[in-house]
């Protein structure tokens, strides 16, 4: 795609509105397909360029997407977004010292930009006495940040102090970080939505809904975040005849849709009521809702499709009914690990209970209370698998899982770094540095601090029981 600067024309010259709603039908290819002509007829615009790298991007061809940014950047080395966006996909495809660059560019243009700074870390970590930190903490000490850029810079720093041995000043980096963090975790409220689900959900009260034999089986892998699901869906992943549709909100769609259609016809139906009110007919309607969603770009249609949002574990009860075939992995870490990496994780959105570390000791207990009652209503369909065993015994567990998932033993699936497309979850860094034992026993560092987490999950009693459970996980 040669591009020259006498082709420039205004970034308003194209109208990417126009093509929303064939973006948010996934129709990518139909998208491409359309603009194709727009590009081969010139002159090139770098709002066109870029939804044709978006398009790319839907398609799983992350290559080529990010072929298209380097021709935007390339033509019109002033766009600040480009340059952005390429970093950004960058990281996620795992090319870290591209993405430095980028975001070195951006600096050079911007050099006090406080998310830029932040993201530079992630690329290319730099040492607390680094000027990058230093300009950090000059940006705080401005006053001047946005809420947003006070917990993305305050996180960084607790991220660089930790690695620099500065264990307390790293904790009260991350407390700042949260502090800056909008929302609230109620906890009576999920509370009762586990105890709802243990009182409603009856799988011999489901309808029979047939299973098709032209899609492939789904597959759930489930757990609290940062729990290693991004790790496994890699490792899996690298299957021939294993794809993913990553962290989709299909089934919480699904459901929802269900849930309405009810409430539509019975003003009294509860949250639950899909358990006894749902006929075969929407049942199955549910059921195609969901299929829509699995991926129809593999040149050859395979035989699981995972879906990989990790709270699907309280959806668990609702797939159970519409995809009577589908299986479930729950990934255990240890719950002051995933403790730690929620506290000290900076999202973007949502995980409100990710602020206080009562509220994520709370959090861990609820999502097991779910898991508890689910054990015996779903049987073999639901399988515990153990971070720490997959990382230390990676080919024992591998060639296991995938003996029960019926697909023959390949040796890619010990190399998730060379995960097919873009790694988009907050473990993107970690599923790129291969598998390794680095995850385990983050939290020792930080026993006196987690003390509130460690009270909150019910003591060393609830944690000792958890850590017999998985020492029992010695194979799926």
């Amino acid at each position: 795609m040669p591009l020259t600067s006498s082709h420039k024309i205004p970034p308003a010259a194209f109208d990417r509105n126009l093509y929303e709603p064939l973006l948010k039908s996934r129709k990518f290819q139909d998208v491409l397909a359309t603009l194709q002509p727009l590009v081969a007829g010139g002159p090139p615009d770098p709002g066109l360029l870029d939804l044709v790298a978006d398009c790319y991007f839907g398609l799983e061809r992350a290559d080529r997407g990010i072929e298209v940014l380097e021709a935007i950047v390339s033509t019109w080395p002033d766009n600040l977004a480009a340059w952005g966006k390429l970093a950004v996909r960058s990281l996620q495809n795992g090319n870290k010292p591209r993405a430095a660059q980028a975001f070195d560019t951006i600096l050079s243009h911007t050099p006090n930009s406080a998310l830029t700074l932040s993201a530079l870390y992630r690329a290319a970590p730099y040492a607390w006495d680094s000027s990058y930190s230093a300009r950090l903490r000059q940006l705080i000490a401005a006053g001047n940040l946005t809420q947003t850029e006070l917990a993305s810079v305050n996180n960084t720093l607790g991220q660089v102090a930790f690695s620099s041995g500065h264990t307390d000043i790293a904790f009260q980096y991350f407390q700042e970080a949260k502090n800056a963090t909008s929302g609230q975790y109620d906890p009576a409220k999920t509370a009762a939505k586990v105890t709802a689900q243990a009182q409603a959900f009856d799988p011999a009260r489901l309808p029979e809904v047939p299973i098709t034999g032209d899609t492939a089986q789904p597959l759930f892998i489930v757990g609290l975040p940062r729990s290693g699901t991004t790790l496994l869906e890699s490792m899996l992943n690298a299957h021939p005849d294993v794809t993913t549709i990553g962290e989709s909100p299909a089934l919480i769609e699904s459901r929802k849709a269900i849930q309405t259609y009810l409430r539509q016809h019975n003003a009294v139906a509860q949250d639950w009521s899909w358990c006894s009110d749902t006929d075969p007919a929407l049942a199955r309607a549910g059921r195609n809702a969901y299929l829509a969603h699995l991926s129809a770009q593999e040149a050859t249609a395979p035989r699981i499709s995972i879906d990989k949002l990790p709270q699907n574990l309280f959806e668990m009860g609702y797939a159970r009914m519409i995809l009577p075939e589908a299986r479930f992995i729950f990934m255990m870490r240890h719950p002051l690990d995933i403790g730690l990496s929620l506290f000290t994780t900076n999202f973007h959105e949502g995980h409100a209970y990710s602020k206080d570390l009562r509220w994520i000791g709370h959090f861990i207990r609820a999502n097991y209370d779910s898991l508890i009652d689910y054990i015996p209503k779903l049987g073999g369909r639901l399988q515990l698998q153990s971070y720490r065993q997959l990382v230390e015994h990676p080919e024992a567990q591998m060639r296991a899982l995938l003996t029960r998932l019926d697909l023959d033993w390949d040796p890619a699936c010990l190399t998730p770094q060379s995960t097919k497309g873009l790694v988009k979850t907050a473990s993107l860094t970690q599923v790129r540095q291969g598998i390794n034992r680095s995850g385990l026993d983050k939290w020792k560092p930080f026993e006196a601090q987690l003390a509130p987490l460690i009270e909150a999950l019910g003591g060393w009693d609830w944690i000792k029981a958890w850590e017999a459970q998985d020492a029992a996980l010695s194979t799926p």
